[in-house]
């Protein structure tokens, strides 16, 4: 018999892989208002998440990118680079997840967070990489596709952002932060569409008051806008005015939102 078959009542049957997880036991994940609560390494970090199958039309995600060994997922247990992060001293914490993954080629969560410690260092080329070939060594994880689509939208490219959250909503349909990023580009997009139609005269009534509607909602007043809070604090409560992905005046990469995933994060269970 193959091994990648089984037999069943004599008929011959593709075997189906389990999906991956970098978690070492099965959990669900939080909704976005509760993630992340309890432990000091998840409150440290920065950064959301996505994954699984590419949509048709996003060829971004085949992008030249390092290419990560094969073969079952890796969570590290490195409390002195969560402490690094936490510190925001990026470089360091560079440094050392870059010993970590030589050391350890398969270690997810190493990759994930060398992946946002390289978008807080501004090397978004790097990190859009990097986000990119977890996304084809693991795809059944949505927060590599969460993040990818936050540095898109940083960069203005809101098509690949949408195609990286909507993948990330088929990875795990109850994955509710990449629904809650996905409705704020969608709100900028509509933006964008109604702002076109009123710069050719074309705008009718009720879409110039939609587009009213929707600029105070991703472009408030900034005596409206609540504080730029640090990312390394995002568990508070507080329901900022501006949306996820985008804030005002425009997208602002690792707000106080809390837009992107956290490493360490808790992938969820297949």
């Amino acid at each position: 018999m193959a091994k990648d078959s089984m037999r069943f009542n004599g008929t011959r049957r593709p075997f189906v892989r389990m999906g991956r997880s970098i978690t070492s036991r099965p959990e669900p994940m939080k909704p976005s208002s509760g993630r992340a609560r309890s432990a000091a390494t998840l409150a440290a970090t920065a950064l959301c998440g996505l994954a699984v199958m590419l949509l048709p039309g996003a060829p971004a995600y085949a992008q030249k990118s390092p290419m990560i060994p094969q073969g079952a997922p890796v969570r590290d247990n490195t409390p002195e680079i969560d402490a690094l992060i936490a510190k925001q001293n990026w470089n360091a914490a560079l440094t050392q997840l870059d010993a970590r993954i030589a050391a350890n080629p398969r270690d997810a969560q190493a990759q994930f967070k060398r992946a946002t410690v390289l978008a807080h260092l501004n090397r978004d080329d790097e990190a859009i990489n990097a986000f990119i070939a977890l996304t084809q060594t693991y795809p059944e994880l949505p927060e590599p596709y969460n993040n990818l689509a936050a540095l898109y939208a940083k960069h203005g490219r809101y098509s690949e952002a949408r195609a990286a959250l909507e993948t990330a909503t088929k990875a795990n349909p109850n994955y509710g932060l990449a629904y809650e990023n996905l409705g704020d580009l969608y709100l900028r997009l509509a933006a964008s569409a109604y702002q076109r139609s009123q710069d050719l005269g074309q705008a009718s009534g009720p879409t110039k008051q939609r587009l009213a509607d929707i600029q105070k909602i991703v472009s408030p007043p900034k005596s409206a806008a609540q504080p730029v809070k640090k990312v390394a604090a995002p568990q508070e409560d507080a329901t900022p005015v501006m949306p996820n992905i985008t804030n005002s005046p425009s997208f602002q990469f690792g707000g106080s939102n809390g837009s992107l995933a956290m490493p360490p994060y808790m992938a969820p269970s297949q």
